[in-house]
Order: C-alpha cells, then sequence, then structure tokens
C-alpha cells in the first residue's frame, strides 16, 4: 500500500512540475465496427465532439460525446440486438515525442453510454427490458500531428468491451453473458482557441 501512496505521490508531482493546462477542442468521424455480433452490416459511420485538457506536458484527459451503432448475437443466432448509442467517453491519454510535430499515444478509461435506438429479435418468452444505460471500458492508440502549437490531427483507434450487457445463453460447456463490444477508427481535427 506504501509503494502505491509514493506512485501516486510521484506521478502528481511530476504532473504537476511540468504543467501545461491547455484546452482543445475538435470534431472526429470514422468507421465502427460491431464487434460482439455475427450480424452483417456490422461497419458503419460514427462521430462525434471531443474536449481534451492537457494537465501536463505528455497527459491529459480526454472527453468525448459520440454517437454509433451497436449489436450482439447469442451463439445459437435465435435472439439478437440492434441498437445505437450516445457515448460519453472519459479517458487519461499519455502522450510520447515522435518528432517535434508527430506524437504517439495510448489512452484509457470509461464510457458512459445511453441507448437512443433499440431493436431487439427475441424469441417471444426471453427478457428485452435490459437498462438502456449502462458503462463500458475503453482503450485505444492514436497519432496526432501537430500542424502549429494550436492545431493538430490525429487518427486513433479504441475498442470498447463490457458494453450493455444483453443476456445469457448457456451450453453444456456453461454459460455466456453477452455484451455490445465495438471498435472505432477515428480520424479528428482539434483545436486550442487560446489567444
Amino acid at each position: 500500500m506504501r509503494k502505491i501512496y509514493l506512485l501516486l505521490s510521484l506521478i502528481s508531482f511530476l504532473s504537476y512540475s511540468q504543467q501545461k493546462k491547455d484546452w482543445f477542442f475538435g470534431l472526429e468521424i470514422g468507421n465502427n465496427t460491431i464487434t460482439s455480433s455475427d450480424l452483417s452490416n456490422k461497419n458503419s459511420l460514427q462521430g462525434g465532439f471531443m474536449v481534451e485538457y492537457y494537465f501536463a506536458k505528455q497527459w491529459s484527459v480526454l472527453g468525448r460525446l459520440k454517437y454509433y451503432k451497436t449489436g450482439t448475437m447469442n451463439n445459437a443466432k435465435t435472439a439478437y440486438f440492434k441498437g445505437a448509442v450516445l457515448s460519453l467517453p472519459i479517458d487519461f491519454k499519455w502522450e510520447y515525442k515522435i518528432t517535434n510535430k508527430f506524437k504517439g499515444n495510448l489512452f484509457t478509461g470509461i464510457a458512459l453510454n445511453k441507448e437512443v435506438k433499440s431493436n431487439y429479435y427475441y424469441p417471444p418468452n426471453e427478457k428485452i427490458d435490459y437498462s438502456t444505460f449502462f458503462g463500458s471500458f475503453n482503450a485505444g492508440v492514436g497519432l496526432t500531428y501537430f500542424l502549429n502549437s494550436k492545431t493538430a490531427i490525429y487518427i486513433d483507434y479504441e475498442t470498447y468491451k463490457y458494453g450493455g450487457y444483453k443476456g445469457t445463453s448457456g451450453n453444456i460447456l456453461g454459460a455466456k453473458n453477452y455484451y455490445t463490444e465495438n471498435n472505432l477508427l477515428n480520424i479528428g481535427l482539434k483545436h486550442n482557441f487560446k489567444k
């Protein structure tokens, strides 16, 4: 426990000793792939808005509001869900320098999701009143190119895991839970409006 406290103290000290404190606002668009289903049309367009706050030279908090389709299907392919969500992912991001204007990054966090479209194709005796509000884990990797000190373009790939629970199916080997899961490829533009 003591080592964890020392490590967190060191990270806090390093973060605040190299304060950057910049806000970036932007837009992103890209491809969405539903990975929790064998449904046709697994790929679709997705997009959203982003806000990023750099609290240290290489560290930031990234918040976004995104819209994308999702779905899942059981192993027997007798029940499937198709829907769409508004997602609010909140991530911690670490950037590392590749060249003066080119940076790589890793990020991870959680997403709060609200279903805005819910279509259940389940047999009549199965439950379909699952929660339309759920959390999920997300993580990703990306590249950013700074056009100047205030504007950058970026591309990143992220995954959303353990989303909305949509049921359980079982066989002699055991039960399996079904969650919505997606992979997103984003291309975006961000800008710092500070003068």
